[in-house]
């Protein structure tokens, strides 16, 4: 006897929440690797890794699941179903069709390689030695090539990864938009060198203990609205934001005892990942849209409350005083004007985690660049530090002391995550149009921040972003959330009115 629509839709919501339990398993396996798994424990959990990808493969892959999709997608059905539903059956259609494309033996090989690939990169990162990463990545970029043949493209192979992170987008869309962000910075950069105003940054360079910058960091996070009962968080090498669901979001820091912004900002960062993560719906947990829309929106989050909130005046004339609190020898004698122009001093520096705002989409066009040119195989593994080096003087005009700070400062190759750097200048775009438009719909925003009043973004991002999870497309969303298309405009306008203030011309 035939199923009804509704017998279909709960059949797929039954298979699909089986294939995000999985998935979240898996997660926590990763987290774990990344701050409490002792370094011999690598082997292990490669294999296990690779199972569980394995199992969550051929769940995903179930002919059953493509008939339930087919069926659903019928004109006459579609009609019937809730707008929730609809969402439901156009994105497991998606990622069906994604995994269908890419046999079993590769997901599982993938999953084993990057697991030991994390693993390696972290040692050689500590001990400065590219050697010792090269043979696994050269493994990684290997199968990621496959990956991308198997699933098909129209122009490039780097667009099949690519739409993993954001769906429809392509390189040819991405690099003129990259190229644009590189010419508006250079011009920039320009003007900055030569004003006569050079913020002092002595006040964030001084011996912070790391207890008193844990506090600060939970007290901001606890200001921004993150729920310590439904998120922790911890230190690993490499900040990042985990999800096991909207009451489990996991995130991580780092620090520096003699630099206080590279976890306070590393904090805000995340917790901005881990505010999205945390308002998704309850119950899209399961059913396919417990995620984000893309990585750029993701990307957005997190950038938004880093820099637009994070690194601007009101946010200091609020957390100054509860600073001096933790900190009275190092900033009693500080003003919010003093933190606010230290936060935004403009540095060409090797770190993109640590890079101000104006010299960060740089770093994210010489990771594109190279990874174009990597899976397109038009470079060798073996070539990266020597055109990283190469890229780093012709975009930053600086020197590479060593890989540790270059080549090796990220683990997102380790993870098999190519695609995914330009959703951070996608996420800088994205953020600047929607602080824009809460700037239009808030018009005593600085004050409210200014008194600590950060629950009113909250709100409107909860409103705006959150609460759709993976519903709609990043194009939809961002059009639906500003009444317009994404356009550049935004943060190239504020970038030149924001630092035209700090680095006056002569």
């Amino acid at each position: 006897m035939r199923l009804t629509p509704q017998e279909q839709m709960n059949e797929l919501r039954e298979r699909v929440a089986e294939i995000v339990d999985l998935g979240q398993a898996a997660a926590v396996l990763g987290w774990d690797q990344e701050t409490m798994m002792p370094p011999k424990g690598a082997e292990y959990r490669a294999t296990q890794q690779a199972t569980l990808h394995g199992v969550i493969h051929e769940r995903l892959t179930n002919a059953r699941i493509g008939e339930l999709l087919s069926s659903l997608e019928e004109p006459d059905v579609q009609s019937t179903l809730s707008e929730v539903d609809r969402a439901i059956v156009r994105v497991i259609r998606r990622d069906y069709d994604r995994a269908t494309k890419l046999p079993e033996s590769l997901v599982k090989d993938l999953a084993m390689a990057t697991t030991r690939g994390v693993e390696s990169w972290r040692r050689a990162r500590r001990e400065s030695r590219w050697e010792i990463f090269a043979p696994d990545l050269k493994r990684i970029v290997e199968l990621k090539r496959r990956e991308a043949s198997c699933i098909g493209y129209k122009e490039h192979p780097y667009d099949a990864l690519l739409d993993e992170f954001e769906p429809g987008a392509t390189a040819s869309q991405i690099g003129p938009l990259l190229n644009q962000l590189r010419n508006e910075t250079v011009a920039l950069l320009a003007r900055i060198d030569q004003s006569p105003r050079r913020p002092d940054r002595t006040v964030l360079e001084q011996p912070y203990a790391i207890a008193g910058q844990k506090a600060f960091g939970e007290l901001i996070l606890r200001q921004m609205g993150f729920d310590f009962e439904a998120g922790r968080e911890d230190t690993s090498a490499h900040p990042f934001t985990t999800s096991f669901g909207p009451t489990d979001v996991r995130i991580t820091t780092r620090y520096d005892e003699n630099d206080l912004a590279t976890a306070l900002y590393a904090t805000i960062h995340e917790g901005g990942h881990a505010l999205y993560d945390q308002g998704i719906p309850p119950g899209f947990a399961r059913n396919g849209l417990g995620e984000s829309a893309s990585l750029g929106i993701h990307e957005s989050q997190s950038r938004l409350w880093e820099n637009f909130i994070g690194r601007s005046l009101p946010f200091w004339q609020f957390a100054l005083p509860r600073l001096i609190e933790i900190f009275p020898s190092q900033v009693d004698n500080a003003s919010p004007e003093t933190m606010f122009g230290a936060v935004n001093r403009v540095a060409r520096s090797l770190i993109r985690v640590e890079a101000d705002e104006v010299t960060y989409n740089l770093h994210i066009i010489l990771r594109f660049e190279l990874e174009l040119a990597l899976i397109a195989n038009e470079i060798d593994v073996d070539d990266l530090p020597r055109l990283w080096n190469e890229k780093m003087r012709d975009l930053l005009g600086i020197d590479v002391p060593n890989d540790a700070v270059g080549v090796l400062q990220d683990t997102h190759w380790g993870s098999g995550l190519f695609g995914y750097f330009p959703t951070y200048s996608l996420g800088n775009l994205y953020a600047a149009q929607l602080w824009a438009t809460i700037r239009r719909d808030v018009p005593d925003l600085d004050h409210r921040l200014s008194q600590g009043d950060f629950q009113v973004v909250l709100s409107w991002l909860r409103q705006k972003i959150h609460r759709f999870g993976r519903m709609y497309t990043p194009s939809e969303l961002i059009q639906q959330a500003t009444g317009e298309p994404l356009n550049p405009q935004y943060l190239i306008r504020y970038l030149n009115d924001k630092y035209r203030a700090i680095y006056p011309p002569a």
